[in-house]
């Protein structure tokens, strides 16, 4: 059963890449789209350090892609509420390729089946085709909740996008994920996108998230 349904995240997943085609010019309707993506921890023995891998894949109306994104993250947990990590971006867009310098900082609180987490992090980004760069502070909270006796753990979260005084972007998140074992967890949402000065954005997004 837990093979069949993993087999079964990663085949939606690879379709759903497999149906976007680069973005052409008479379509510009970004309102609605869809994420999808994996992502591999790694704890390391003994040892406070952990490493990840992520990778993520986004398009419109599952048709038009938009850009794909690695990220590689090292990290050190300070205790057992607060985690600390360093984190390298390269994003592809069909307009240029830009990379991005994170640094992140992460407290969780838990009571029993309900978890608060709040990360602020900070993020450098350099186009060297576009002679770009830029700085933003993003902040969010999650609140999770696991429902007793299921793997389900249905979780509200907002991440705001700013700075100094200027306001970019907010993410608002409705989500679950489903645990089918220890290692492997899938993890769905409806992402509500607001930007500054243009139309929201209504984003699926699915992924699968490996610990090892």
């Amino acid at each position: 059963m837990k093979r069949t349904a993993i087999l079964l995240a990663t085949s939606i997943l690879s379709l759903l890449m497999l149906n976007s085609r680069p973005a052409a010019a008479q379509e510009l309707d970004n309102t609605f789209g869809g994420w999808e993506f994996f992502e591999i921890n790694h704890g390391f023995r003994n040892s406070n350090w952990f490493a990840t891998f992520y990778f993520e894949h986004d398009n419109y109306q599952y048709r038009r892609l938009e850009c794909w994104y690695t990220r590689t993250t090292v990290g050190y947990k300070i205790n057992k509420w607060l985690k600390a990590d360093v984190c390298y971006d390269f994003l592809y867009e069909p307009a240029a390729i830009t990379h991005k310098a994170l640094f992140d900082l992460t407290g969780t609180l838990r009571e029993g089946n309900l978890s608060v987490q709040i990360r602020e992090r900070y993020t450098h980004s350099w186009t060297p085709d576009l002679g770009e760069q830029g700085d933003v502070l993003r902040s969010r909270l999650k609140v999770q909740y696991a429902i007793p006796e299921t793997r389900f753990k249905p979780y509200l979260a907002m991440e705001v996008f700013t700075w100094g005084d200027t306001w970019k972007k907010t993410r608002h998140y409705v989500a679950t994920t489903y645990d089918f074992d220890e290692h492997f967890q899938i993890e769905g949402y409806y992402l509500y996108y607001t930007f500054a000065g243009l139309p929201a954005e209504h984003v699926l997004g699915i992924g699968l998230n490996m610990d090892f």
